[in-house]
């Protein structure tokens, strides 16, 4: 079922994605609609296995995993939005204090602030844009299988180089960071596939510490996008550049810990033993 997946996600993501391309009918209303139809296939091939293969207490768990903050807390959510604070606020001060960048423009932040309804428009718009259409196939099904399969570092990387690939036609895609990325530097745009393999720890990380809350892992990837690029954006291709490598040191940093930690080896011990016996 793993394989199967990953070949239907991936396949029915180009296909869709790559098909305004070929036909040269990117920008247009046609051309987006594929686009974004080929983006919710994670989710959607991830739903169809879940509701077509399921026992009714696996499904009892998967969406309760996917909606329950009882493991989750206040606490990650709290760890989730200042480790992303840190990182937005570690690369502006370098990026403008240290080289001289132009600052970013901040325009959603400009809003949220002068209109404070602005701000639930902005939350929706970071939840569809990444979590809803991707953590219930990356999260919410593949990696428990991938944990029990290659153990934590490897599913983790390999996780991490599935979601990165999956976007590849976000490079050809006008209006796409990837594709803005490019135009800029083709060396600096490929760097983002290594930057999402090791921002996947940080994901992981937080999936195994509220005991494999789909929910959380979900709300990291929101919030990274929220913080680290939607509240921030216009910004220049040079702090673009600084972001992601900035993203890359503190998530690199947390991946050595993942790594290396006897505590947190023995707490993913602990949670897949006992997961791969049920």
């Amino acid at each position: 079922m793993l394989t199967l997946f990953f070949v239907i996600t991936l396949a029915w993501t180009w296909a869709f994605g790559f098909a305004p391309v070929f036909m040269g009918i990117e920008g247009t209303p046609l051309g987006t609609f594929l686009f974004y139809f080929g983006g919710g296939a994670p989710s959607v091939t991830a739903l169809f296995i879940v509701f077509l293969t399921y026992t009714k207490e696996q499904k009892k768990d998967y969406f309760t995993r996917c909606f329950s903050f009882r493991y989750m807390g206040a606490k990650w959510l709290i760890w989730t939005v200042l480790f992303f604070t840190l990182i937005s606020g570690t690369a502006i001060g370098i990026g403008v204090c240290l080289l001289g960048y132009e600052m970013p423009e901040m325009r959603f932040l400009h809003a949220a602030m002068q209109n404070p309804l602005y701000v639930p428009f902005i939350l929706l718009l970071s939840v569809i844009s990444g979590p809803l259409n991707e953590e219930f196939g990356w999260r919410g099904f593949a990696l428990d299988r991938l944990f029990i399969r290659y153990g934590f570092t490897k599913s983790t990387l390999l996780l991490g180089f599935i979601w990165g690939i999956w976007h590849m036609a976000w490079y050809f895609t006008p209006g796409q960071a990837q594709y803005d990325m490019w135009q800029f530097s083709p060396l600096h745009a490929l760097m983002w596939i290594p930057e999402i393999i090791v921002f996947n720890f940080s994901v992981s990380f937080v999936y195994i510490k509220t005991k494999r809350n789909i929910l959380a892992g979900a709300l990291v990837h929101m919030f990274s996008n929220l913080l680290g690029s939607q509240l921030l954006s216009p910004y220049s291709a040079e702090m673009s550049m600084i972001l992601r490598y900035t993203t890359m040191f503190f998530c690199g940093c947390l991946a050595l810990y993942c790594i290396f930690s006897p505590k947190f080896r023995e707490e993913y011990r602990r949670l897949f033993q006992k997961e791969a016996e049920s």
